[in-house]
């Protein structure tokens, strides 16, 4: 089964402060409220190649997993996908100042359960 799924939010802030705080895998267990814990595989430096352990509780259930960072344009966007978990998922961040003067961010997140029938569309 594949699952795409795509929030965004307006935030009253400029793009460098929203983005800033948001791709700094530090700060994820303070606003998303599934991660439970954040260790650096690499050196704590976000940058094309990082690679960050993420524990997370979703439905009752553990999961762990790992991201590289695959894609990064500092204040504009992110792309991590997942080197080893449970199941193949890309997250992709986006920010954009709004007319005001503040951020519209996205957050996508493409994954592909097991045990479901997979569709024409791979990660």
């Amino acid at each position: 089964m594949h699952v795409d799924v795509t929030t965004d939010v307006v935030i009253d802030r400029a793009p460098s402060r929203v983005s800033s705080s948001a791709a700094d895998p530090n700060h994820a267990p303070a606003w998303y409220v599934s991660i439970k814990s954040v260790e650096w595989r690499t050196p704590p430096r976000l940058a094309v190649g990082s690679r960050i352990a993420f524990v997370a509780h979703f439905l009752g259930r553990r999961i762990a997993y790992v991201y590289d960072i695959v894609e990064f344009h500092s204040g504009e966007r992110l792309v991590m996908r997942t080197a080893d978990g449970p199941f193949p998922m890309e997250t992709t961040y986006a920010w954009h100042q709004t007319p005001d003067g503040g951020t519209h961010m996205t957050r996508g997140i493409e994954e592909r359960l097991a045990g479901f029938p997979s569709g024409s569309r791979h990660l």
